[in-house]
């Protein structure tokens, strides 16, 4: 009977022991840690795949526990999709009410760079606001053509609907700083940013200066070759002329930088197994335009392609510190490669 007593008694000890300390970790936390983790619920994630989503992050401990103490709390079925900033050492029933709550609706400034594609907008959305870049590349696409953009912005915006189906928004999400409502990344920043490009060039007109170009697609895409190209504002019309020079005449526009965002190197050179890559992005092996923008082109940049510099030139470089040197011909060109210490 005693040891019956005594087993009773330490099973009870053992169970008071086990609620106080759950209940101590759902309903008032550990000690928090001092910097909040991103933390992202997409649209249609289910509860359970959320709170897996929570440990797997180091929020909360135990992802048993927490759906354990969902049997107590239903808000722990009920996330809302948007971004969020929480802490591991957060009681479960405070994560649990801001999930079901939703974000804090606060407004964010967002710096898009020129020149950046938009697999890096989808990168640093992801390292700055907590949004998942699979979120950001459903909506706007890869870079290169790996995946298209969402086609129910086509409907909304003219300049896009004749671009071709397998396309990202490569060269047209228009770099600036804005300021969206943090609820409403990406889609807000995308449609904000396309209604500044719509704003600046939807009703261009190609005049004859931009020969042999005819569509305004056609200028976005040497536009963002010229913003990869050459570092200067001072030297984009004439750089600009240059390339165009090269498509009337049909030489190959043999930038590497068409090659370098193919393959994602981020080299300003290209190796020789670069060049061998059959792909219409390699402009040294296939003559004309690539097939899609290769960044994000600013403003000034896209201007200097509608409004080209003329010369009789058919080659450039730039060197190291930002010089460009210029040729008419190939032997001036290899002794600019000298003097630029190539």
């Amino acid at each position: 009977m005693k040891r019956i007593l005594f087993a009773s008694a330490a099973l009870v000890l053992l169970l008071a022991g086990f609620g106080w300390w759950f209940a101590s970790e759902a309903w008032f936390g550990r000690p928090t840690a001092p910097e909040p983790i991103p933390f992202t619920v997409d649209a249609g994630r289910s509860g359970r795949e959320v709170v897996a989503d929570l440990a797997a992050v180091g929020i909360i401990p135990s992802a048993w526990r927490y759906r354990l103490y969902g049997y107590l709390d239903r808000s722990v079925s009920r996330p809302k999709a948007g971004a969020y900033q929480l802490r591991p050492g957060q009681s479960y029933r405070e994560i649990a009410r801001t999930l079901a709550i939703g974000p804090a609706r606060r407004e964010v400034e967002v710096r898009i760079v020129e020149g950046w594609t938009v697999d890096q907008i989808a990168s640093h959305l992801e390292s700055a606001y907590g949004v998942s870049a699979a979120t950001t590349t459903a909506l706007i696409g890869r870079a290169a053509n790996r995946s298209p953009f969402d086609e129910t912005l086509r409907a909304d915006y003219p300049f896009l609907r004749g671009l071709p189906r397998n396309r990202s928004l490569e060269g047209y999400l228009f770099p600036d700083t804005y300021r969206v409502w943090g609820d409403q990344l990406p889609d807000g920043l995308v449609r904000k940013q396309l209604d500044e490009f719509g704003a600046r060039f939807a009703t261009t007109t190609v005049g004859t200066q931009s020969a042999p170009l005819k569509t305004l697609d056609e200028v976005v895409i040497l536009a963002s070759i010229v913003e990869a190209e050459v570092r200067e504002p001072r030297d984009r019309r004439l750089v600009a002329g240059i390339f165009l020079n090269r498509l009337q005449i049909g030489m190959p526009l043999q930038t590497d930088a068409s090659i370098s965002y193919l393959t994602g190197s981020g080299r300003a050179r290209s190796t020789a197994a670069d060049l061998a890559i059959d792909s219409p992005f390699n402009t040294y092996k296939y003559p004309g335009l690539p097939p899609a923008p290769i960044n994000n082109p600013g403003e000034d940049v896209i201007r200097a392609v509608l409004d080209p510099a003329p010369s009789d030139y058919f080659y450039f470089l730039s060197d190291a510190a930002g010089n460009t040197y210029y040729a008419r011909t190939l032997e001036e060109h290899a002794a600019n490669r000298r003097r630029a210490g190539f």
